[in-house]
């Protein structure tokens, strides 16, 4: 299929074949040109103050009869070139065509409301125009026959659907049914329908006696006068306990136990096995072990004391406290969480980034470990925001270390740690962070929370593909195999890339790899390095998938390769790991090539206009470039402490 206006059009739309689809979006892909071009006419369609072309147009571009043949594939191929010129060179034309294919692709599979006004005034157009042929064969017969030749012959009148109007009282019976409905739910969310009913409860009300009403104040007052000098006793809800009643005692509604509502300042009570959250949507996937296997939850899913989490790459599930409170695990997140004490809530974060977000109905306190460090969390107020990043890595020596960084606002009160102390406060609304790695500590403030603390980033493209990932995932009870398919099949690059990061955390590394041995997903390649390291330095198990899926592409060369991974000082370096690197850029197989470039780039912070995905053939100038920086000695770390580059920005 030819890469043109139409079919980008076409496939932005989502009205093509599977397979042309994904031919197309391959196309699109490669190219910068229809990148951008892809980019611009998004970006146009949701311009508020973008003018329109004219009604009555004139020329190739603004001439709406134009704008429906191309659109209908029946403009003059000798008038396509210039229409589509014109539509390059304009955000208002190409804004009026996309919106316009948008608007026929919606109606192919949606059917149209058309008004009474609209309906009439097609009506007496239609009645006009065979009015005025009647008249023009009367005085010119001839003419008809004229007529017959130059168009088909349609039935006279309009369409039965346009003659047909909707009846105003039927109109008006649907109008009040909906508001019936919308009314009935309304009262039924505020309580049950009966006695208690806030706002209607009167209407459900019986008659009682006066001397009915009497005994029961009276009983009233004795049981409040006993309660006072007792002590009250709690009972399991599956035990009756046997009320006496005095003679005469009318019992019309039951008895209520009076409600105890907890001190604001309480702090909130934690015990194992017990659900002290629920995930708010579904639409944001979290998946829980269970017999050896992870299952998604979905909407409102309790999360009990002793459960562990999972988050996937691309996603930010949300957990709702009971007291209120907020955790977000932000991307591929683990979190295991304990019972530490009747008042503190243990969370373990494996990997990932976490926020939590207090609140005013309860004083949270968390116990908040990442590797070797832990913290105590004390929550004051729904002002109180803290924010932790871990991050594993390897050093030259093989050592496995973790980075972690805890941003904390002023709310949230922190104890223990190493490098927990007091500063100075430059500003009242400062966020005050710690970092830690490898025996090294560090306290400074900062003006607001990272980047990623906040939420995504403002793109439409990767929104469709989270809504489509999240679509294909509701249908398969098999996690795995549903995303294998999705990686395999989806149409969409980004969808696709989502599928390979859930099999990642799952354990499957063969997709992830994959990534880096297609040029199609070139893109985000340096994401989906520094995804690849933090996974394989997870434990053993991690290491040994990855291991295992590197191998089918880069053979004896498999163990070089991982441990372009790990974390080099200048001296290592020099020693002869950057002389691995670069040799590596002139290998056979795409997956090393992208490895060894994205790590010289992290290192050195250069491209030097290196293309991994091309043929090392084809890129003898870049890779001489590299060989002279590396005979001159100048591969070393453009930032010393290199460390920190693990952690998010």
């Amino acid at each position: 299929m030819r890469l043109t206006l139409r079919t980008m059009l076409a496939y932005l739309d989502n009205i093509l074949e599977p397979n042309d689809a994904e031919v197309l979006g391959a196309k699109i892909s490669d190219s910068e040109f229809a990148s951008e071009l892809v980019y611009r006419t998004l970006s146009s369609t949701r311009k508020a103050n973008l003018n329109a072309p004219p009604l009555e147009g004139r020329g190739i571009g603004g001439d709406p009869n134009s704008v429906a043949e191309y659109l209908d594939n029946t403009l003059d191929e000798t008038r396509i070139p210039g229409f589509e010129k014109v539509c390059l060179e304009s955000d208002m034309f190409l804004s009026e065509v996309a919106c316009c294919h948008n608007i026929l692709s919606i109606c192919i599979d949606q059917p149209v409301t058309v008004e009474n006004e609209i309906r009439d005034r097609v009506l007496s157009l239609v009645e006009a125009s065979l009015a005025k042929t009647e008249d023009l064969v009367e005085i010119e017969p001839q003419s008809k026959f004229a007529l017959d030749t130059l168009i088909e012959p349609k039935p006279a009148g309009a369409p039965e659907y346009i003659k047909k109007k909707a009846h105003p009282l039927w109109q008006a019976t649907v109008i009040t049914t909906f508001f019936s409905l919308i009314s009935i739910i309304g009262l039924r969310a505020v309580g049950p329908f009966d006695t208690t009913h806030p706002w209607i409860g009167s209407m459900f009300s019986v008659a009682v006696e006066p001397n009915s009403i009497d005994s029961a104040t009276g009983e009233k007052e004795q049981s409040d006068s006993t309660q006072d000098d007792q002590t009250l006793n709690v009972l399991p809800e599956n035990v009756v306990q046997p009320i006496a009643v005095s003679e005469g005692l009318n019992i019309t509604e039951p008895v209520v136990a009076p409600e105890v509502v907890a001190a604001k300042d309480n702090p909130t009570i934690f015990a194992p096995h017990e659900s002290f959250a629920e995930l708010l949507s579904d639409s944001q996937p979290l998946l829980r072990p269970s017999d050896g296997v992870f299952v998604r939850l979905v909407s409102g899913s309790l999360i009990n004391v002793g459960d562990t989490v999972l988050g996937l790459e691309g996603f930010r599930p949300e957990l709702l406290f009971n007291d209120g409170a907020k955790l977000t695990l932000a991307g591929a997140t683990k979190v295991e969480f304990s019972w530490m004490e009747n008042v503190r809530l243990g969370l373990q974060v494996h990997h990932g980034k976490i926020v939590i977000r207090g609140s005013d109905n309860s004083d949270l306190k968390i116990r908040l470990q990442a590797g070797e460090t832990a913290f105590d969390l004390d929550f004051n107020g729904d002002s109180a925001v803290a924010a932790l990043e871990s991050v594993p890595f390897q050093m030259a020596n093989g050592e496995i270390n973790r980075a972690v960084r805890l941003f904390c606002s002023k709310s949230v009160t922190v104890t223990g740690g190493e490098a927990v102390q007091e500063i100075p406060d430059t500003h009242p609304e400062s966020v005050t962070v710690s970092t830690f790695f490898s025996g090294n500590t560090s306290m400074t403030q900062a003006s607001n929370f990272p980047d990623w603390a906040n939420g995504f980033e403002s793109d439409s493209i990767m929104e469709e593909a989270r809504t489509a990932f999240v679509d294909r995932l509701s249908t398969s009870d098999d996690l795995v195999e549903s995303l294998q398919q999705v990686y395999e099949a989806h149409r969409l690059i980004n969808v696709r890339r989502l599928a390979a990061y859930g099999l990642l955390e799952l354990g499957i590394a063969n997709a992830a790899v994959g990534l880096l041995d297609n040029g199609d997903y070139r893109a985000l390649w340096y994401q989906d390095v520094r995804l690849l390291q933090e996974y394989y330095h997870r434990d053993m198990a991690s290491r040994s998938s990855v291991e295992t899926a590197l191998s089918s592409y880069s053979g004896d060369n498999t163990e070089q390769v991982l441990s372009f991974l790990s974390e080099y000082d200048d001296e290592h370096l020099l020693a002869g790991v950057a002389d691995e690197m670069v040799q590596q850029l002139k290998s056979k197989v795409t997956a090393s090539r992208v490895i060894a470039f994205e790590r010289l780039k992290r290192i050195t912070t250069k491209t030097l206009l290196y293309k991994p995905q091309e043929s090392p053939q084809r890129q003898t100038l870049p890779i001489r470039e590299w060989e002279q920086l590396l005979s001159e000695g100048k591969l070393i770390n453009a930032n010393q402490n290199f460390v920190m580059g693990l952690l998010s920005q």
